[in-house]
């Protein structure tokens, strides 16, 4: 009996090493996924720029061939599918973009800058979500819109003033 008390003992001071050693590794492994989520190295200013001149690039793109499309559609007009593909094309990259900017670690000192972007695309993403349901952009719309444009251009200028990203370079137009 008394054999069984010690193996009984030290089965359970081995059990509570494992749990211990469990926890910690357990623990590490939540310290790795928060690193990954912000909570770790922030990226260094040219990752940054890279990944918002990418962000920019793409954007201006998408909103081209958006403006391209919807140039002659006079408020309260249906949207035709041209201008609905494009336009949900351009929903779906600020949507995924906004996501992603708030899970990046950004550079010290740019955190401001990057919500006020981040909220303007989400603004700017309502309204076209908001459009698209209705089947038509009204005046309000369009207005509101070109505000949110104008603030996510806004965020982008103080981004560049702050040197996070390259000054604009000048376009013949």
């Amino acid at each position: 009996m008394k054999g069984q008390r010690v193996r009984m003992t030290a089965a359970r001071a081995a059990a509570s090493r494992n749990s211990r050693r469990l926890a910690i590794v357990l623990a590490a492994a939540g310290l790795t996924v928060l690193s990954g989520c912000g909570g770790g190295d922030r990226l260094s200013q040219e990752e940054f720029r890279d990944r918002m001149q990418s962000i920019a690039q793409r954007g201006g793109e998408l909103w081209g061939r958006l403006a391209e499309r919807a140039g002659d559609l006079k408020p309260g007009q249906p949207l035709p599918a041209d201008v609905r593909q494009p336009m949900r094309e351009m929903v779906e990259f600020q949507r995924s973009t906004a996501e992603e900017l708030e899970g990046l670690n950004v550079p010290q000192g740019a955190d401001e800058e990057i919500q006020d972007f981040v909220d303007a695309l989400r603004e700017r993403t309502r309204l076209f979500e908001q459009a698209a349901e209705a089947g038509r952009f009204t005046q309000s719309d369009s207005e509101q819109i070109t505000q949110a444009g104008e603030k996510i251009d806004a965020a982008f200028q103080q981004l560049r003033t702050e040197g996070f990203l390259p000054k604009a370079e000048e376009h013949e137009e």
